[in-house]
This record gives C-alpha cells, sequence and structure tokens, in this order.
C-alpha cells in the first residue's frame, strides 16, 4: 500500500465529521471502512433494481404501444376505414388501407385532388375540397360517390382536421374516409317515404303542401300566374264495393299514372288521400289550366279498367281556381278548390269547375261548410264525447299509459269520423278550440277519471294551438288551477307539424317539461323524418307511424326502419311506441326488436270515459 492511500485511509473520520476526531480504540477505523463499502454495496444493488424496473417498464410500453397498433388495425379493418396523414405541402405521408384501387405507393409525394380525380367514376365537389384543404380549414362529411355501374352508387365521407404545432405553424392533416353506402341508402329510403305516396308513385300530402307554400310565395313576389286544381275520381266507390280495394288500389295506380303522363313536366301532382288528387300549375292562366284539365276529364273517361271480364268507367271531377297575390293561406286556397270540385260534381261530374276570385256560388257554398263545422256549439250541446286507448308495455314493463281520442255526433246523434270533423276544424280553424276544449276536460277530472292518480295521459295537438302564443298561458293557467300532477301529462304532436314551427315548438316543450310534462312525437316517419331534428326536440316518446307498424312483416326494409329508429330513440334516451299493433304477428316482430311500448286495436280499443258535466268552458 502506498503512503498516498495510507494517508487518504487515516483521514477518513475527517470525512465524515466537522468536529475535531476523538481517540478511537484500535480496531475502528477498519470497521468504519466496512460500512462505506456496504452502503456503497447497497446503493449499486439499488440502482441495478432500479434500472431492471425501466427496463420492464419500457418492455410494457412497448407492448401496450404494438396492443393499441394491432387494435388500431383491427379497428380500421373490421370498419372498413382508411386513415390517412397529409404533409405540410398537402401531399400524402401516411395511409392505412387501401384508397379504392390505389395502394400506399401511387399515392407518396402526389396530393388529394391528383389521385381522387384520376378514379375514374369517383364524384366530388373538387373544387370545394381544394378550397378547404388550402386555407387549412377542417373536412367535416365530404361527400365522394362512386358509380361501380349503371345501378350502383358507394358513398364515402372525408373527415379530417388541419394539424399545428405548438408555435401555430402548419403541420399537415390526419383524416379517415368511411363508406356510408348502407346509411345512405336507407336514408333515401326514408326520404322517399316521406315525399311520395307508396300506392301511386305521386308526391304525398305533405310534399303537395310545401310546394303550394313555395308557388303562393312565387306568385306574391313575382307575380308568376299558378293555378290550384283539386281532383276527385267518379264512380270510383263502385269499383272498391264491387272488386274490393286491392282491385281498387290497382286501378288508382293506373289512373295516377296516367294523368302523370298527361301534364307538363313543370307541373305537380299529388295524392292528397283516398282518390282525391292536387294539381299544381305554376307558370299557367287560368285559360290554360282549364284545357290541361279539360285534357285529363277526356283522358280518365276513355280509360276502360277490365276485371274478370267485366269493365268500369271511371270519371274524375276538377276544380280549378288561381292562386293570387292575396291568397292568405294554404288551407284556405285549398279548401276553396275542394268546393270548386264538388261544384264539377253538382253540375253533373265529369268535368271541370273553374272558380274566378268573385265567385258568389262559392262563397255560398263555403258559408254553408262552416256552419257544418260549428264547433262552439257542438261544444255547448255537449256533442264531443272523450275515449281512451291503452298504451301498452310489450317488454313486462308495470306501466299505466292511456291516449285520449276524441268522438262527435251530430244533431242526430250519429257519429260524425274523427278523419271528416278533424280535418274540417283545421280548415276552419276550429282546431285550437277543439285542444283547449280536451285539455281543460281533462287536466280539471284527471283524479275522477283516475282516482289512483298513477296514470299518464296522452292528449294530442294540433299545429294551430302550437303556434298560437297564448295557448302554453291556457295549458299553465289549468294544470295551476287543477289537481292533476304535471308529470302525469304528456302531449302528443305531429313530427311534420313541430318542425315547420321549430321555435315556437322548442319554447312551447322547454316551458312545459319544467314543470314535469312529458312530450311524445307522433307520426314518425311519415314526415319529414329528419333524424337531425331529434337532437334539438327534447321529447320523452317518438311514436313511429302506424304505416310503417302495419306493413313490419310485409317488407324487410320497413322491419329495418322500424329497428333502427327504435335504436336511435334508445340512444338518445327516448322511448319509443308502435302504433296500429292490429295483431299478433305484429306484436311479436316489436318485441323482437325490443320495442318498449304499442298501441293499436290488437292490444286494446278505445272506449269511452265517464261522462262528466261540464263546468262551463
Amino acid at each position: 500500500m502506498s503512503s498516498f492511500q495510507i494517508d487518504a485511509i487515516a483521514n477518513l473520520p475527517d470525512l465524515f465529521h466537522s468536529r475535531p476526531v476523538i481517540a478511537q480504540a484500535p480496531g475502528q477505523a477498519p470497521m468504519l471502512w466496512w460500512i462505506l463499502l456496504c452502503c456503497l454495496a447497497l446503493a449499486g444493488t439499488a440502482i441495478i433494481g432500479l434500472l431492471l424496473q425501466m427496463r420492464r417498464f419500457n418492455r410494457y410500453q412497448v407492448n401496450l404501444l404494438k396492443d393499441n397498433e394491432e387494435r388500431y388495425r383491427d379497428l380500421a379493418y373490421l370498419g372498413n376505414d382508411l386513415f390517412w396523414e397529409l404533409d405540410r405541402d398537402l401531399k400524402f405521408s401516411y395511409v392505412s388501407g387501401h384508397l379504392h384501387t390505389l395502394q400506399l405507393e401511387d399515392l407518396k409525394g402526389k396530393r388529394p385532388y391528383q389521385v381522387l380525380t384520376s378514379i375514374p367514376n369517383l364524384d366530388a365537389d373538387w373544387d370545394s375540397l381544394q378550397d378547404l384543404l388550402d386555407h387549412r380549414q377542417p373536412l367535416e362529411n365530404f361527400i365522394l360517390r362512386l358509380h361501380t355501374s349503371n345501378t350502383t352508387l358507394r358513398i364515402f365521407k372525408l373527415n379530417a382536421r388541419p394539424l399545428f404545432d405548438k408555435h401555430k405553424r402548419f403541420k399537415g392533416y390526419r383524416g379517415l374516409q368511411r363508406e356510408m353506402t348502407e346509411e345512405y341508402n336507407l336514408t333515401q329510403t326514408i326520404a322517399y317515404q316521406a315525399t311520395y305516396d307508396p300506392l301511386t308513385g305521386l308526391i304525398n300530402r305533405n310534399e303537395f303542401d310545401t310546394r303550394l307554400h313555395q308557388a303562393v310565395k312565387r306568385v306574391r313576389e313575382r307575380g308568376i300566374p299558378s293555378v290550384l286544381g283539386y281532383l276527385d275520381l267518379d264512380q270510383f266507390k263502385i269499383v272498391n264495393d264491387t272488386a274490393g280495394h286491392l282491385v281498387g288500389d290497382q286501378l288508382l295506380s293506373e289512373l295516377a299514372q296516367l294523368l302523370q303522363k298527361n301534364i307538363r313536366h313543370s307541373d305537380s301532382l299529388g295524392r292528397l288521400g283516398g282518390d282525391e288528387f292536387g294539381l299544381l300549375l305554376e307558370g299557367c292562366s287560368l285559360q290554360q289550366g282549364q284545357h290541361i284539365s279539360q285534357v285529363l276529364v277526356d283522358k280518365i273517361k276513355d280509360y276502360q279498367f277490365t276485371w274478370r271480364g267485366r269493365q268500369f268507367q271511371v270519371g274524375v271531377s276538377i276544380g280549378l281556381v288561381p292562386i293570387l297575390g292575396d291568397a292568405s293561406n294554404v288551407i284556405e286556397l285549398l279548401s276553396r278548390a275542394d268546393l270548386a270540385c264538388y261544384k264539377a260534381k253538382d253540375l253533373g261530374r265529369g268535368r271541370v269547375y273553374l272558380a274566378d276570385h268573385d265567385d258568389s256560388e262559392l262563397d255560398r257554398q263555403h258559408l254553408e261548410l262552416v256552419h257544418i263545422a260549428n264547433i262552439p256549439q257542438a261544444i255547448e250541446e255537449k256533442r264531443f264525447q272523450l275515449m281512451e286507448q291503452p298504451i301498452v308495455s310489450l317488454l313486462n314493463e308495470n306501466s299505466h299509459h292511456v291516449e285520449i281520442l276524441l268522438r262527435l255526433t251530430d244533431e242526430d246523434g250519429k257519429a260524425v269520423p274523427a278523419d271528416l270533423f278533424i280535418p274540417m276544424a283545421e280548415r276552419y280553424g276550429m282546431i285550437g278550440l277543439i285542444d283547449r276544449w280536451v285539455v281543460k276536460t281533462v287536466l280539471t277530472n284527471y283524479h275522477r277519471y283516475y282516482p289512483q292518480g298513477n296514470t299518464l295521459v296522452a292528449i294530442n295537438l294540433s299545429g294551430s294551438s302550437l303556434s298560437d302564443e297564448k295557448f302554453i298561458e291556457f295549458v299553465l293557467e289549468v294544470l295551476h288551477q287543477s289537481s292533476m300532477p304535471p308529470q302525469k301529462l304528456c302531449f302528443e304532436i305531429t313530427e311534420t307539424t313541430t318542425i315547420s314551427q321549430l321555435d315556437q315548438a322548442l319554447k312551447f316543450i322547454t316551458t312545459l317539461k319544467e314543470l314535469g310534462v312529458t312530450f311524445a312525437l307522433d307520426d314518425f316517419g311519415s314526415g319529414v323524418s329528419s333524424f337531425g331534428y331529434l337532437r334539438r326536440l327534447p321529447v320523452d316518446y317518438l311514436k313511429i307511424d302506424g304505416d310503417l307498424i302495419r306493413n313490419i312483416g310485409t317488407e324487410d326494409y320497413i322491419r329495418t326502419i322500424v329497428d333502427m329508429v327504435n335504436q336511435v330513440a334508445t340512444m338518445m334516451g327516448m322511448k319509443t311506441i308502435a302504433e296500429f299493433v292490429e295483431n299478433d304477428e305484429i306484436l311479436e316482430s316489436l318485441r323482437h326488436l325490443n320495442v318498449p311500448y304499442g298501441q293499436g286495436y290488437g292490444i286494446g280499443k278505445p272506449r269511452p270515459l265517464p261522462s262528466i258535466a261540464d263546468d262551463s268552458y
């Protein structure tokens, strides 16, 4: 051992103590040296253990990253998604999956516009795509359409967001492509159901009303001459009564196509209901409209329909009215055309009746119908009767839920069909009065009808009441005066009416929901059927249109639509009610789809509520 090492060992106590060294017993210095070596050994062991732990953690991180990457690839494969990235020069830098028929080597160094436009039969708004990328804007549901054949169309959506570093310098894009063909086809089917009559292929009542609204607006703003026609088939009931409704439906379909072929391409022909049609002639004078209508009368008259060797001949009566700039509303316009059609029938059927603006005879008939629709008199004479129809849980839930229905008898005590007096009341602006009577009667007598107080009562509201700002004040006042719990009141509003006056509907719904009142969206699937609106409508129940439910066992796509509506409603916290449940087969189909509630003659028929003396309305 060198003298330097001996001196260093001798001075070790000075390294551990700041005070003077105390004399130590012989052999104590080697013991301190041994302790120091043990401490160094323990420290080394700890460091080695820490390094081993870090290595295990790094290995765990690598495995986790590998698992996540495999999940990412599996999701991309299973979801048929394409993940892609662009660099700061807007050129492809990464692609996972296949961009149609192109591989990654076909894409590197190329821009999306350059690549996509080279794919045969791929259509999109290319200028808009390039503009969004150039201005570093997000891509939100950008649509690509790929025509794989004359009849097959595939739909893709691009979504992407621009990337920036911490200094807000552009780095590129990251996005994905997803095929939406199945969803697109389903949406198209729903849109077609909402616009067209399934029997005749003509536009339906809702679509015709929409076009008529637009025509009135164009007349008012631009002075475009236009004519409205109302068509009603003559002797059609004989075919239904003799040959049955299936044969009648066939004849109706054939006549609809015959009418469609003999009008101009710019004209609109719609089925308004039963054997009644609406004809909208824009850019057409009354004289031109009369000529077109007469051609239709002649074509229908010459048409021969044969069933089992028997020939049927039907005719058509047409009422025409001009669409003037001062037309107050579409309902009155249709009512006047309807009256002109009846006038054509009164004059011998199979003819055209042209009603000018100052038709005194038509005005007289109008007054007669107003007298027939004297709703206040019917209320005073207590000729309205409240009915209830149960809404039953299909999944064995304990619930008490009914819908209030309305019946009317005339002066002679004969029942007036609801589909007759309700449209009449709407036509002449009396439906709001009916709504008020029903609401007040039910709320005031709730505990007399339902002594246990555990029944949820649904009341239908018209579009007229929904748009009446004073109606909500009326409901609040009656709720305050009655002892009915707001939580037991549910208002049913139709899809088309709600969407047509969305802001007012939202105000009405949100105000009453704060008190606990619930809401049901009625006839969903019969009108606009836009799922986008559901996000804005805080309703509690979604009533699936009865025409869909009635045919759920006949067409697979209808079953798919019902299933989709139920799933979407469930995801949004709504409960679905299937209308028109008429038999056990429909009931079983609904239970298989987990539709929670059902209503219809197959479950429970309407029954009258107890007659209670009116407390003066």
